[in-house]
């Protein structure tokens, strides 16, 4: 994408990142050059900045140290970021995600036709190497969308301070507690069943869900079930 293609678009992508590999952050930025509708890419170094992305056509903000919370801060100043140069809309991809390169386009049409604040994807779940597994068989629009999958329009962008704002514990759960703000708010939301985008399954539990054997560099499922029930013993609805 050209500076200039890039100064006019309509949708920023927001994808902070730690340590990630090159290659991994190559193949997420690709994704985000390659999409059929102009997107303005935002990457967000999280106190490990990689000089070798000054060079892409992106927008590289970057933090001077980071904040051990998966991501959840670096995606809240990306996305204010965008917000100040003009965006009008914000979306997210994980820095070892892909989309396929129809997905933004997709989702603004989505929105446009509808009038949908907040618009959502299904996944495509992959291997480590990337080749498909298949179609994501929890995501639900009422219940679990991944944050590679969200599309925030301008009515819903002061929703986005509660990636900040989420107790610490939760940040492991953090797209259950946007989507949990989200339907709270009780604004108009759309969800598409097309999986655009392609989730690089690096932790056990997908695999074991999916009947797949279990690859050598793939981590232990974290302990989600302690992050629901502290959520819910601070009051909150079940997510």
């Amino acid at each position: 994408m050209t500076a200039e293609s890039q100064a006019i678009a309509k949708v920023a992508v927001i994808t902070p990142y730690h340590r990630e590999g090159l290659e991994l952050l190559e193949q997420c930025h690709r994704s985000v050059k390659a999409q059929t509708m102009a997107c303005r890419h935002v990457l967000v170094a999280d106190g490990h900045p990689q000089a070798e992305l000054q060079g892409w056509g992106i927008d590289h903000v970057l933090l001077p140290t980071s904040h051990d919370d998966i991501g959840s801060t670096p995606r809240l100043i990306g996305s204010y970021h965008a917000i100040g140069l003009g965006v009008d809309a914000v979306a997210f991809l994980d820095a070892d995600n892909w989309y396929e390169p129809h997905h933004i386009e997709q989702m603004m049409v989505c929105r446009e036709q509808s009038g949908a604040a907040f618009v959502s994807s299904s996944r495509l779940l992959c291997r480590l190497d990337g080749s498909p597994i298949g179609p994501c068989p929890i995501t639900d629009p009422d219940c679990f969308i991944d944050t590679s999958c969200m599309l925030f329009g301008r009515e819903a962008f002061h929703l986005l301070h509660h990636w900040a704002l989420m107790p610490p514990y939760a940040h492991l759960i953090g797209d259950r507690v946007m989507l949990h703000h989200v339907r709270e708010s009780g604004l108009n939301r759309k969800h598409l069943n097309d999986p655009s985008v392609c989730y690089r399954c690096g932790k056990e539990g997908l695999y074991r869900q999916m009947g797949e054997v279990i690859p050598p560099g793939v981590q232990p499922m974290p302990n989600y079930e302690a992050a629901f029930r502290q959520w819910q013993q601070d009051g909150y609805p079940p997510l």
